[in-house]
């Protein structure tokens, strides 16, 4: 299998991860959406990372639909994400809300750094930054009530989305993350990121 994208993505880090704590294997090719559009577009039409090329040639799309199919197709344990009921949709609303962050983070960094300054909505930015505290406030109630990770004692997917996210944050935005009040999360991140499947797919920034 062929992973696309580069792990300064935190949707194409989420998906390397799983992929490695489910010991499934693949290559990986560090693709920019700033450089290789092109390139990119040969797997999925509308230039967005990760792609994962399968075996046969099928391509799938998007980070919750690849790991979708990695835990479906190598989790036999079913430790990432329970096959059904209360636990699995616990789990899901976690990683959905974090995965809701990540997006709302991708957003200010590009309106940031890749919108001219004078181009630049204060009004649309302030309100991406309320959806990403609020979302953090959230995250970190649910990691400041966990005795060891986000939802019991084992790692789960909501645990590396989250991960991503927060290191993410770290990069993007490092003059303000310790002022957020997130000090479960920040351990959250340490922790997760000890685990060399996890700690590998960090980006050396």
């Amino acid at each position: 299998m062929i992973l696309i994208g580069r792990n300064l993505s935190p949707f194409v880090r989420r998906t390397a991860a799983v992929m490695n704590m489910v010991n499934a294997q693949y290559q990986q090719k560090m693709l920019s959406t700033a450089d290789d559009q092109t390139e990119i577009k040969e797997s999925n039409p509308i230039g967005r990372v990760p792609a994962l090329i399968l075996p046969d040639g099928e391509t799938l799309i998007d980070s919750n639909a690849i790991i979708d199919y990695v835990i479906e197709e190598f989790d036999t344990s079913r430790q990432l994400l329970a096959i059904e009921g209360a636990e699995r949709r616990k789990i899901l609303r976690t990683t959905l809300l974090s995965h809701g962050v990540m997006e709302k983070s991708v957003a200010i960094s590009y309106e940031q750094n890749r919108r001219p300054t004078e181009k630049i909505y204060p009004e649309w930015l302030m309100y991406l930054e309320a959806q990403l505290n609020q979302g953090l406030d959230a995250l970190e109630k649910i990691a400041s009530s966990s005795s060891e990770w986000l939802h019991g004692d084992t790692i789960t997917l909501a645990d590396i989305t989250t991960v991503c996210l927060i290191d993410y944050l770290r990069i993007r935005m490092p003059d303000n993350i310790e002022s957020k009040g997130i000090s479960a999360l920040l351990a959250l991140s340490e922790k997760a990121n000890a685990i060399d499947a996890i700690g590998k797919t960090r980006p050396n920034i």
